[in-house]
């Protein structure tokens, strides 16, 4: 008698058959127990363990064109499904709306994408990286019908090379067998050889299959490789010799390279060895034969040649024993008699040894037994198609009379005992400890079935099982290109075929074209398509025995509880860095394309402007849901081909050494270089040596225009290139504009004469006012808390301002949102708190604020969902710091919560009691408002009489809202209300307006007051409160001016006009028509013409040349006393600020110039620097790197600056010739006026060599 339990209670119980066995059927929990007593009285128990391994549901195949990308990407996603019911049968999936998540490394929601899943073509969608965007494994989550189903991809960052690495072959194929050679070329972007650089080389060997050129996975094993570190030559050049491989092989070349940096330029190579010798298959009819059996062996070339097997070689595995025989001249097949039962492996070998193919082979025969308390099952064949008969050979360890044999998969599905067979195999004992079991094989067993051994002995059991593999129909598609070799540009014809058992058929594909690269550094994540949709099923029964049985759980209580599930642990993945600088790493995707009834299919793509080994994929599926998988490989190559290796913007009085490089496949071939600029064309006659030619241009390049490159050879173009170079005022920026009445005719313009980046834009409404603001704010550079927010709350206004939200404006406005979002997240310290840069320290409760209040605000224009308790975090830090905050400071993180519908009355409360506490002086409010209007309220004087009566109006209208009563004297709220609208602050305007009500024209004179130089945080929050009295109107046209002026779409909806001429224009002309219209000109002056005001505050900038020290990553710092600067050199800038007063000067930043093609190092890491006279001391760590990049210059910021501070920065200089810089300055970042530049001619003029 059988009983089954779950530790509470007996689930069902039952009586055993004659054959010892008994069903049972209930939900099984995971953990139960098998309670039997047998006719004598005896009793066992049996404790098994439960989950479901197969589930036939909805199977999504989620795949992206590529494994691997980069920050700034496009990512494309397909999703192809099925309906599974068992194994083999589906249907098609239920159309339905989808939404796809894309979540980062951290576990961040980046955005989510609407996907439309059809039954027949499945869905695909695409989305962005930011370009920001955190290094590391990602997952996309696709919503679909109540289910979440999962897939992933990588993304990789990299630093941009100081040098370029490149190798030169000395022959273009290698055979098998034949020594690789050639050699590795360092050079700067200026050309110059890297000098003494210690290069690492590590070189990894992939096999290539014998069949269709494919990779056939055998771990990337290292190969030996004599020098494996060398330092290059004077002419930057270091030998390869790299040894032959004796089978067709892909080498992948790590070279790792050092010139002193703080960093290693890394890079990766591929050199193909084709396939040079004959590879043969060897087969016989079945895996396992009888001792003293004769067994034939066939063997066949997969492809001519002349290498032939010569000799045959057998070894039996359990006692090493060999033997080799010759085989026959021009023979196909060859005998053996194994006299011994085991296991053999046999090998054929050419004349010179080398092992040409392979085969394992089992011997059954008396005396053959398997290890003690194991059973071995040979199966014959490794795959059968059904009505096949399926041989399996069972091996005991002892002579066996009687033992379970089942098949199984998602249960039982029959059994039968040893010593009576069932009707559906049959037995036949071979000697005392080996029988051969037949089972003809159905469709029912595909993909595959297990079968499976069980034996009791001496109180011990014994268990085994091996799987019957089925053949499942699979669409064959074939890839084939009209070449195999394209140049850049060239157009690729690719033919698509899709064919069922040798018969053509209609199939959906999707294919995508593949830098070969990407995946010798991230191998494909998503499996074959096969695999996917009918892999190997797991097996759903678990056997278990009493024999083995020793207790209850002791760790589990007595007390009748639900057994427990189980905890499972999840194991990450790393991977390598890519350093590698392509531009296009997807030159085709193709995510649905239909075969017709032929089962053909076309596509062509332009080859991109990229050499490389192209990787074609294509996944299909047909109308019964069989599916396929396809590959095929191609190759871009061009023997010329040219690289600009020059910025491309300068200041005036610049004068580069202009140059580009010429990648030659040939050797000593005589070329013609001709380039134009400036209406003036040069020729230069030249001979280039194979590998990278850095070629020094002769034209005079002191002007913006556009420079153009052709290489000519033998009459023929070659190659052409064209770059546009800009020339920029050499004075530090700055943004002005006005706003003028423009008229039919001739419109005097007034413009300053050094005046650049000239724009025109329509003010004649005030919605076109409110989107030129909108338009100044989402430009704003740099990246700290308070502008990143400042971005993302106009880009919010933006997106919600659409009518389309599929269009490409969106999609540009929708990754600018996503850019933000993602920087403020990173900027985000413990505890989700913000410092003002995302520097160490406590977060601040203001800047914290806004940073929610803006994420806020993007969140919900692009619909990223969060749990309204995510949002009550933001109050966290407001509820520690409230007491010590400004009361304009508490009044705006309070107007931010109530707007997001938190709870915040009685933090109102506290606030009202507050100003009401602080007994302001009502002469405080009579006082004359004589600051700047570009001085910022919030940032600069938050705590200024303005500031208290700004906060006390605001604080008037958020009790109001809430429904609650001030207990501030009503005179002193009046009084506030009068400095607030009295003063010539925006941000005070704005809330008065909010208390008070008001119009779109009242709305429209305060937004004409922002500009570009006030505090972004204020123009931020003027636009987003001031956003409902705008009615939705469309753009008002200006119409096109006389003269070089071109359009130019704006990301608010609007356009505007920019000059693109020589100078500066002096008059407007319209057509008579026009009739009067406001439009605002904005421009850009030297910092020099603008009023500005000096503050007592020295800054001082010293260069120093990086001389290498004893050890490895030290240096010495030499002091460069002149205006010449090596290119090859690695350099610190070091930049000093003293502040000359008592008071913290707090939010400033360091703007430092630089000369065109210099560049900050980011990785200061292990670098230490000594002084010339501190030689023998330890040398001092540099600090991190704290910069963001700008147009010819790096900017550090300065949270609070009292005394002396030094910042040090790693700079290079890869640009050659003369140039002209402004003095390095520091500016209040919230009262721009404010600033004081480096005194003297020091480091105002550079000149590179």
């Amino acid at each position: 008698e059988i009983l089954w339990t779950d530790g509470l209670g007996v689930m069902t119980r039952g009586v055993t058959d004659d054959s010892g066995t008994l069903q049972l059927q209930h939900i099984s929990p995971e953990r139960s127990y098998i309670l039997g007593k047998d006719a004598e009285g005896g009793v066992f128990v049996s404790e098994n363990f439960f989950y479901e391994s197969e589930i036939y549901n909805t199977r999504l195949y989620i795949f992206t064109d590529r494994p691997l990308y980069r920050a700034g990407d496009r990512v494309d996603v397909k999703v192809i499904g099925r309906e599974f019911h068992d194994p083999l049968h589906s249907s098609p999936i239920v159309s339905a709306p989808a939404k796809l998540s894309v979540l980062d490394a951290n576990g961040s929601l980046l955005q989510t994408v609407n996907v439309t899943l059809d039954a027949r073509n499945g869905g695909q969608g695409s989305f962005r990286l930011p370009e920001n965007a955190v290094a590391g494994g990602y997952e996309l989550r696709l919503a679909y019908r109540n289910q979440v189903y999962s897939s992933s991809f990588r993304v990789a960052n990299y630093i941009k090379p100081h040098f370029e690495i490149g190798l030169a072959l000395a022959k273009k194929e290698f055979k098998t067998g034949e020594a690789v050679s050639g050699k590795l070329q360092l050079l700067y972007p200026d050309g110059e050889p890297v000098k003494n650089a210690r290069v690492q080389l590590s070189l990894r060997a992939q096999q290539l299959s014998m069949v269709g050129n494919d990779l056939r996975y055998a771990g990337r094993f290292p190969v030996s490789l004599e020098g494996s570190e060398t330092v290059s030559d004077a002419s930057g050049h270091v030998a390869l010799n790299l040894p032959a491989a004796d089978k067709p092989s892909r080498y992948l070349l790590t070279v790792s390279a050092s010139d002193g940096a703080a960093y290693r330029v890394t890079t990766t190579k591929e050199i193909l060895i084709e396939r040079g010798l004959a590879h043969y298959s060897l087969s016989t009819a079945a895996q396992y034969s009888n001792s003293g059996e004769s067994v034939v062996f066939r063997y066949a070339a997969l492809e001519s040649s002349k290498q032939v097997p010569v000799t045959y070689e057998w070894l039996r595995l359990e006692d090493r024993t060999s033997h080799s025989g010759e085989l026959p001249s021009g023979g196909k097949s060859f005998t053996v008699n194994f006299a011994k039962p085991g296991n053999y492996n046999l090998t054929l070998r050419d004349k010179d040894g080398l092992i040409l193919a392979g085969l394992s082979h089992a011997v059954s025969g008396k005396g053959s037994t398997a290890h003690t308390g194991t059973v071995d099952i040979v199966a014959d064949k490794t795959l059968y198609q059904p009505g096949e008969t399926a041989k399996m050979l069972i091996t005991f360890p002892e002579p066996i009379d009687e033992a379970l044999l089942t098949l199984e998969r998602d249960r039982v599905e029959q059994q039968s005992l040893l010593s009576h067979p069932a009707n559906w195999l049959t037995l036949q004992r071979l000697n005392d400890t080996q029988y051969e079991a037949r089972v003809p094989v159905s469709n029912s067993f595909a993909p595959n079935i297990t079968f499976s051994v069980l034996y009791t002995r001496n109180g011990q059991y014994s268990f085994q099982n091996a799987g019957i593999k089925v053949a499942v129909p699979q669409l064959d598609i074939r890839v084939k290109t009209d070449k195999t070799h394209y140049q850049p540009g060239e157009l690729v014809n690719v033919e698509l075929t899709s064919s069922l058992k040798g018969k053509p058929v209609s199939a959906q594909l999707t294919v995508g074209v593949v830098d070969e690269m990407i995946y010798a550094l991230q191998p494909e994540i998503a499996p074959n398509i096969g695999k996917f949709f009918y892999p190997l099923g797991r097996n759903n029964v678990r056997t278990s025995s009493s024999l083995s049985f020793i207790s209850y759980d002791q760790a589990l209580s007595s007390e009748p509880v639900a057994p427990g599930a189980t905890n499972r642990s999840e194991r990450r993945v790393k991977m390598l860095e890519r350093p590698r600088r392509e531009e296009v790493d997807t030159a085709a995707w193709m995510p649905s394309l239909t075969t017709d009834k032929q089962g053909k299919a076309y596509f062509t793509f332009l080859m991109p402007d990229s050499l490389t080994r192209w990787r074609i994929t294509a996944r299909g599926m047909n109308g019964d849901g069989l599916v396929g998988q396809g590959r095929a490989y191609l190759r871009s190559e061009k023997n010329l081909y040219m690289k600009w290796s020059m910025p491309t913007v300068y200041r005036v009085g610049d004068k580069p050494a202009a140059g580009l490089f010429i990648f030659s496949q040939q050797d000593n071939e005589p070329v013609a270089l001709v380039t134009k600029f400036a209406g003036a064309e040069m020729r230069q006659t030249l001979t280039l040596h194979k590998g990278a030619n850095y070629i020094s241009l002769t034209q005079n390049i002191q002007q913006s225009g556009l420079l153009s490159a052709e290489l000519q050879q033998n009459g023929q173009v070659q190659d052409s290139i064209s770059t546009k170079l800009s020339f920029v005022d050499n004075s530090w920026p700055v943004e002005q504009q006005k706003n003028v009445m423009l008229g039919g005719g001739d419109n005097a313009l007034m413009l300053p004469e050094q005046a650049s980046n000239i724009r025109l834009q329509s003010s004649e409404t005030p919605q076109e006012i409110f989107r030129n603001n909108l338009d100044a704010l989402v430009d704003e550079p740099w990246g700290g808390v308070i502008n990143t927010g400042s971005r993302l709350i106009p880009l919010s206004l933006a997106w919600r301002s659409l009518a389309d939200h599929q269009s490409a404006a969106a999609n540009d406005i929708r990754q600018m949102i996503q850019d933000n979002r993602l920087r403020l997240m990173q900027l985000a310290g413990p505890g989700a708190r913000f410092t003002w840069w995302g520097e160490d320290g406590n977060g601040d409760a203001f800047l914290t604020a806004w940073a929610w209040y803006a994420d806020w605000q993007a969140s919900q224009a692009i619909g990223v969902t969060q749990q309204p308790e995510y949002w009550q975090h933001m109050l966290d830090s407001y509820a520690e710091q409230a007491d010590n905050m400004p009361l304009l400071h508490r009044a705006l993180v309070l107007a931010w919560a109530q707007e997001m519908n938190l709870p915040c009355k009685t933090l109102l409360k506290g606030l009202d009691e507050a100003i009401a506490r602080r007994g302001t002086k009502t002469e405080d409010f009579s006082e004359e408002d004589t600051r700047d209007i570009n001085d910022s309220l919030i940032l600069d004087t938050p705590e200024s009489p303005l500031a208290d009566a700004v906060a006390n109006v605001l604080t008037m209208t958020l009790l109001k809202k809430a429904q609650l009563k001030s207990t501030v004297m009503p005179q002193v709220q009046q009084y506030a209300w009068d400095k607030a609208a009295n003063s010539n602050q925006p941000l005070a305007h704005t809330v008065v307006l909010l208390n008070s009500g008001g119009d779109a024209t009242q709305t429209a004179a305060i937004l004409s007051g922002l500009t570009a130089e006030q505090s972004t945080i204020e123009r931020a929050l003027a636009m987003n409160w001031l956003a409902k009295y705008m009615a939705t109107m469309p753009p008002v046209v200006l119409p096109a001016p006389a003269g070089a002026w071109a359009k130019h779409k704006l990301t608010g909806g609007g356009e505007d006009w920019r000059w693109v001429g020589q100078g500066v224009p002096d008059i407007l002309s319209f057509g008579d028509e026009l009739s009067p219209q406001n439009v605002q000109v904005r421009w850009r002056e030297p910092a020099k013409m603008a009023q500005q005001s000096n503050i007592p505050v020295t800054v001082e900038r010293q260069l120093y040349r990086l001389i290498p020290g004893e050890e490895e990553m030290s240096f010495i710092l030499q002091p460069v006393t002149s205006n010449e600067i090596d290119s090859d050199a690695l350099y610190l800038d070091e930049i000093t600020l003293t502040s000359e007063q008592d008071a913290v000067l707090r939010y400033g930043q360091v703007e430092v110039p630089l000369p065109p093609g210099a560049d900050v190092e980011r990785t200061t890491w292990g670098i230490s620097v000594n002084k010339p006279n501190a030689a023998k001391q330890q040398g001092q760590l540099l600090e991190k790197a704290r910069n963001e990049m700008g147009e010819l210059a790096y900017m550090v910021p300065v949270k609070e600056l009292t005394g002396t501070v030094t910042f040090r920065h790693l700079l290079r200089f890869s640009q050659k010739g003369q140039f002209v810089l402004p003095p390095a300055r520091y500016v209040r970042s919230y009262a721009p006026a404010q600033q004081s530049v480096a005194a003297g001619s020091e480091w105002t003029g550079m000149q590179v060599k």
